[in-house]
């Protein structure tokens, strides 16, 4: 089912109705329908008599306004996000050229990075098998120690 006028469904209006009829009987529900329908009406009025007033005051680019527009946030968009979306958008593209232009830059480095990296490795093995060879060969010809 469909929400209705503030978000009433179906279901809760026949709730509202029948304590209605209990609170005010049936003989006065006639009435209050009426008085119900005219304040209604009313309260319309002023919403597009104040829709109209504003329109006038904001000039000939707003004649579309809405009430629903009055939404600080949609409001906020329809007037200066959209003279900033195209500067936003000029960036916004400056900017994934920018990503484009730097991701083969980006995978020379790892790729300088990781041969590096294996150069070292490579030196620090080559530094370990050193140092054991020179260790083994200051061992083998230190003279033994004698008493005396």
């Amino acid at each position: 089912m469909t929400p209705m006028l503030f978000d009433v469904g179906g279901g809760e209006l026949l709730v509202i109705i029948l304590i209605a009829v209990i609170l005010f009987g049936p003989d006065k529900m006639p009435d209050l329908i009426k008085k119900t329908g005219r304040i209604v009406t009313y309260l319309r009025g002023i919403a597009n008599s104040a829709t109209d007033t504003l329109k006038a005051q904001l000039g000939p680019e707003y004649d579309d306004l809405t009430p629903a527009d009055l939404n600080p946030r949609r409001l906020l968009e329809r007037t200066v996000l959209k003279e900033v979306q195209a500067d936003l958008d000029a960036i916004k593209a400056q900017v994934d050229g920018l990503k484009t232009d730097l991701t083969p830059a980006t995978d020379s480095v790892a790729e300088t990075l990781a041969t590096a990296r294996t150069g070292l490795a490579g030196i620090g093995r080559s530094l370990d098998d050193a140092t054991s060879s020179l260790q083994q060969a200051v061992a083998a010809v230190e003279p033994p120690l004698t008493d005396g």
